[in-house]
């Protein structure tokens, strides 16, 4: 369910995103992480992330301690919505506190999805990210055995991308 191993680029349109954002700014409210999982298709070596579950939607204690604490009956409930709408699990994202983006250990040993070539998302300050590029976020593939890729420099490739449609 989750992205295949091939998959060179994900595109997410803008108006997806901010409305992402807006969702992951309100559920966080300013003071506790929130996040989702970016759910699409997947055609010859390309994503494309058509919606998002958000972590509470699926598991409504997952927000509850500040932190994001996701459990068993949010995943059977993520693969659930999958199964039935025939959508792939892309990528996720979640909301750090301030400015950093990079991956806290907590964050490097709990993949959300622990497949090789899932992509994670970092947005910063709980959601409060530019709607219009991903400047500042960052991102991450999951390489397997807590091994992880950093896509958000400017000498890596886009592993996401924002698209207009």
């Amino acid at each position: 369910m989750a992205c295949e191993p091939t998959l060179e680029e994900i595109s997410l349109s803008v108006w997806l995103w901010a409305r992402l954002l807006g969702d992951l700014k309100r559920r966080g409210a300013g003071r506790r992480e929130s996040g989702a999982f970016l759910l699409g298709r997947s055609h010859n070596r390309r994503g494309r992330i058509t919606t998002y579950l958000c972590y509470d939607d699926l598991d409504p204690d997952a927000l509850k301690s500040g932190t994001i604490t996701f459990h068993a009956k949010g995943y059977a409930a993520l693969w659930n919505v999958c199964r039935e709408k025939a959508l792939e699990c892309l990528a996720d994202v979640h909301t750090h506190p301030g400015h950093w983006v990079e991956q806290s250990p907590i964050d490097q040993r709990n993949p959300m999805v622990p497949i090789a070539h899932h992509t994670a998302l970092i947005v910063p300050c709980y959601g409060r990210a530019s709607r219009w590029s991903l400047k500042g976020v960052g991102v991450y593939e999951y390489l397997g055995n807590f091994e992880w890729a950093t896509h958000n420099r400017a000498d890596k490739t886009k592993r996401i991308a924002l698209s207009i449609w």
